[in-house]
């Protein structure tokens, strides 16, 4: 893992989007993955069975659940076979609704756009369950054992729209880091307005133990 590469002891110690979805599975439900293994893995762990859209010999059963997630698999027979499980009943989780994915090649379809295929084809909504959205901040506050809106918590990021309106989710404050995709001009006028802007991470850290 990156984290490791970095030096920093992070097994068992992350949360993902994968994981928040699975969250709003029940154990022993049946699960359409439309995702990567990290999906099928968190499903797993949840207790529920994850079943895969390519697999032709997936039993003639209802399906409870469709998970979306990104993968360079999507295709018409995976849209064809999820969105019948919608119609059929089953309800659409999506890990995150980020409409492109960043590449050193440009720009490809992400997320967002898988869901938006599946939720058009299904005629219906998908529940979003990664930052901003609510699935993931009680998960982490479940996690951290901490109350919404506590005080001592800081939500770190680089882009408003997604980790600012997160803190905004869990009632922390916001860090926001200028390392990524965000400006020093736009970090003037962003919202939510967060409560500490440094250049990167290590002066984050010494900007909240040292504010003067």
């Amino acid at each position: 893992m990156k984290l490791e590469a970095c030096g920093i002891e992070a097994e068992d110690r992350v949360l993902t989007s994968a994981m928040a979805a699975a969250s709003l599975v029940e154990v022993g439900e049946r699960v359409l993955v439309c995702a990567g293994d990290g999906v099928v893995e968190a499903v797993e762990q949840r207790g529920a069975l994850p079943l895969n859209p390519s697999d032709e010999t997936i039993p003639k059963e209802p399906i409870d659940a469709v998970i979306v997630g990104f993968h360079r698999e999507f295709d018409f027979h995976r849209l064809a076979v999820s969105a019948q499980a919608i119609h059929d009943g089953a309800r659409l989780i999506s890990t995150n609704n980020d409409p492109t994915y960043p590449t050193p090649q440009g720009l490809l379809p992400g997320n967002g756009s898988l869901t938006a295929a599946l939720a058009t084809a299904g005629k219906t909504e998908a529940t979003v369950a990664g930052k901003p959205h609510r699935p993931i901040a009680d998960l982490a506050l479940r996690w951290l054992n901490v109350e919404r809106g506590s005080s001592g918590n800081i939500v770190v990021g680089d882009l408003p729209a997604t980790d600012g309106l997160l803190a905004a989710e869990l009632g922390f404050d916001f860090g926001l880091v200028l390392s990524g995709v965000t400006s020093p001009e736009e970090a003037t006028r962003c919202q939510p307005t967060p409560n500490f802007v440094a250049d990167d991470l290590q002066s984050l850290v010494g900007l909240i133990l040292d504010p003067k």
